[in-house]
């Protein structure tokens, strides 16, 4: 399974701050009452008349479908908008959108082009994203000290992501001399802020006795958790627990659950074992047409995953299975 994960920082839910002051004004009776929400009307306003927080404001009520249709086209070009007005937070968006192909052609050159501008105006999500860029080489050279400095960077200002970052360069040796208990002590910080990435990556630690003592229950724990948030990778490492007896009680259906789970999430080694399970009809009815789906959903996710050679011989097999099926079906038909 997924050693550690980093992670691309977008952006926090606007809601939630908002939701977050409220309970402070309810909190206090001294405080004034809190202003309701602008309309997208109003917002539109304020934005051609180029205000920078109501473009951004506007553009994040596009891409979630708050208040006006989900239009991720709008979104991103209102969040450029924002950017080219001096909202930093809105660069960085905007390098998101790109990396992602989000309401735009997918270009890794403008993503790091925009994260680079919303670094060096003092967004640290734009740092940390930027440090994945260099990480990876995407629309700049790979250079791991590079990315490792703006990871640090980007924690020291603040942001979850860049920690969480900077802690996977650690433990992973990326630019840095490895140093796992510095890297589980960032995790455990992040964890403990409610990042799951974090979590997860903690849980990591723990299953492999990496800066911390080995604790199968605690990464277990972890790992659930960060399942339960609907972390890919979390569900996976959890379903393979669970499926080998490591730590916690085997339960072969559960377990086969949790890998359904976590291919669903986008988890390529979940999909190739719970396709060996409808291969072998084991746990699962024999069923190749659904083991061929798999196996083909593995290879499309990652295929050139450590495992995507076994992927692709299970795929063969299944193929040749099924078409077996159909030489008897017919043969009886006959």
């Amino acid at each position: 399974m997924i050693v550690l994960t980093l992670a691309v920082a977008s952006m926090a839910h606007p809601v939630r701050s908002q939701e977050a002051a409220a309970a402070t004004q309810e909190a206090d009776p001294d405080l004034p009452p809190k202003e309701a929400p602008a309309s997208a009307s109003n917002l539109a306003t304020r934005c051609e008349g180029n205000d920078a927080g109501s473009c951004f404001e506007l553009s994040n009520r596009y891409r979630e479908g708050r208040d006006v249709a989900r239009d991720l086209v709008r979104a991103t070009d209102l969040t450029m908008k924002a950017c080219k007005l001096g909202n930093m937070a809105s660069c960085s968006m905007a390098g998101f959108a790109y990396g992602q192909g989000q309401g735009v052609a997918l270009s890794v050159d403008r993503a790091a082009a925009y994260y680079a501008q919303a670094c060096h105006g003092g967004n640290a999500n734009g740092c940390s994203n930027l440090g994945l860029a260099y990480i990876r080489g995407d629309g700049v050279a790979k250079d791991e000290p590079r990315a490792a400095a703006l990871f640090r960077e980007a924690c020291d200002n603040g942001s979850a992501d860049g920690c969480m970052n900077l802690g996977a360069a650690l433990s992973l040796g990326k630019g840095l001399r490895r140093d796992q208990k510095e890297a589980a002590r960032l995790f455990r910080q992040g964890c403990d802020g409610d990042d799951e990435k974090s979590c997860y990556n903690i849980g990591v630690l723990y299953r492999d006795g990496q800066g911390v003592s080995r604790d199968y229950g605690q990464a277990a724990a972890l790992f659930d958790r960060s399942c339960s948030a609907g972390d890919a990778s979390a569900c996976g490492n959890l379903a393979m627990m669970i499926h080998q007896g490591r730590g916690v009680a085997k339960d072969r259906s559960y377990a086969l659950d949790l890998f359904d789970k976590a291919c669903s999430l986008g988890d390529p080694e979940s999909c190739l074992m719970l396709g060996r399970a409808y291969q072998k009809g084991s746990g699962r009815d024999r069923d190749n047409v659904r083991a061929i789906a798999l196996f083909e959903r593995s290879l499309k996710l990652d295929p050139q995953a450590s495992f995507a050679g076994k992927a692709r011989k299970a795929l063969a097999n299944a193929y040749a299975a099924a078409t077996a099926s159909k030489v008897i079906d017919s043969s009886k038909a006959a």
